[in-house]
């Protein structure tokens, strides 16, 4: 019985708690916001520690990245793109090339383009690009950022493209567990496509700045930090609005006047925790 009427001072307006849910008090607030800290400083720390444990893991997958890459392109009015083994062993070699030398940028800084990683693979381009992108949670996400980026979009839908190629590999960068997406694009000199006005065979390829690349496999961590922190912060976000609305329900059925108002605050720190979730999961491409 004690129990159950903690449980109803906690979550529900009563006369115990002056007819305000005490979930619902600023210094409750303040506690979440502490503790949502603090996990996130615990879990950031045991990554550190020890990656495999806990790292940054990702639902990324080379079938998905075609999917959506090649939905943009049939939208566009363009062929959709055949997956090439030699792109994605270029990807997955520029990825490995980038964890190795620890560093985030279409050119290493031994001055070895993407290029050499496409040729390196025996793949002969007539036309070639490269993309990449990092820290993303999902392929969606990854291919939707492309195309919010006016030069990655000039490669998913250039149509001079006829192969892609794709990597998706977990490692260390920059001292942070991260998952490396890279995306190559080539075209053979026996399969140019044909386009209105005759194209002249370029001895490098034609840059958008970006190539393409197939999944690389990396062991994963036992633990995903993003989906840990996701969960912690829409649970959080979930017991709140819950609450806010049983408190609304019960003050307008008892038809009691409260002459605090809660409701501002709780939006702010509602929307400041969605705000935290949103820069979470965003990534960044090159």
């Amino acid at each position: 019985m004690r129990v159950i009427e903690s449980f109803l001072h906690f979550f529900t307006p009563r006369h115990t708690n002056n007819h305000k849910a005490r979930a619902l008090h600023f210094s409750s607030i303040s506690t979440y916001v502490v503790i949502l800290l603090v996990v996130q400083i615990l879990i950031s720390t045991v990554a550190r520690i020890d990656p495999k444990v806990l790292g940054y893991a990702s639902n990324i997958n080379v079938s998905d990245l075609l999917k959506y890459t090649n939905e943009k392109r049939v939208a566009a009015g363009l062929s959709e793109l055949v997956l090439d083994e030699q792109l994605s062993s270029a990807a997955k070699s520029k990825a490995a090339d980038m964890f190795a030398n620890n560093y985030w940028s279409h050119n290493s800084p031994a001055g070895r383009d993407p290029w050499s990683f496409i040729v390196g693979s025996n793949y002969h381009y007539l036309f070639a690009g490269e993309n990449l992108a990092r820290d993303f949670g999902d392929s969606r996400g990854v291919v939707e950022a492309w195309m919010n980026s006016p030069s990655h979009r000039g490669n998913i839908v250039n149509e001079h493209y006829r192969d892609i190629g794709f990597a998706v590999v977990n490692g260390k960068l920059n001292g942070k567990e991260t998952t490396l997406v890279v995306q190559m694009f080539g075209t053979k000199p026996g399969s140019a496509p044909t386009v209105s006005a005759p194209q002249v065979a370029l001895p490098q390829p034609t840059v958008q700045n970006n190539p393409a690349v197939v999944l690389g496999s990396a062991p994963q961590p036992k633990i995903d930090i993003l989906s840990v922190t996701r969960t912690i912060s829409f649970g959080l976000i979930a017991i709140l609005a819950a609450v806010m609305v049983v408190d609304s329900i019960l003050i307008y059925k008892r038809k009691i006047v409260r002459f605090s108002s809660h409701n501002l605050a709780h939006l702010f720190v509602l929307i400041s925790v969605l705000v935290l979730i949103n820069v979470i999961g965003r990534g960044i491409i090159l």
